[in-house]
């Protein structure tokens, strides 16, 4: 099982310098990987495509190809309790809803993917899988 944070996620629909990279290594997966994220990473990828100018009608699209074949965990006050309980002062908030979202999942993880370098510096020092294939 692999977690997917929203910076990763955008970058199949976003080219960026780690995505030629990024899809390469889904694409190597075996076929019954498990992907998941957090709900919060629709409303983030959301946002992101507004901000830069896409099209609001082509939205809903393009962030439903981000998703493609990804469970999306929902955004439970549970989640957000366990976020609130992160004891890590550098922790922003959206990335201690990621790192409460895959919690539940962490004896599964076999990847944790960012490439939000304090999110990956919280996810490593709570002892998830981290990786960002470039």
């Amino acid at each position: 099982m692999i977690y997917l944070d929203a910076c990763a996620l955008l970058k199949f629909i976003k080219p960026e310098r780690e995505t030629s990279a990024l899809r390469g290594w889904r694409q190597a997966l075996p076929e019954a990987t498990e992907l998941i994220t957090s709900e919060l990473a629709q409303l983030e990828i959301t946002r992101t495509l507004l901000r830069a100018g896409v099209d609001h009608q082509l939205v809903p699209h393009y962030t439903s190809q981000a998703l493609k074949g990804i469970y999306v965990v929902d955004l439970s006050s549970t989640v957000l309790a366990r976020a609130m309980a992160y004891r890590i002062p550098r922790l922003g908030s959206l990335d201690s809803i990621h790192l409460a979202s895959a919690d539940p999942f962490r004896a599964e993880l076999t990847e944790f993917v960012s490439y939000d370098l304090e999110l990956i510096k919280a996810a490593d020092y709570l002892g998830f899988p981290v990786r960002a294939p470039a």
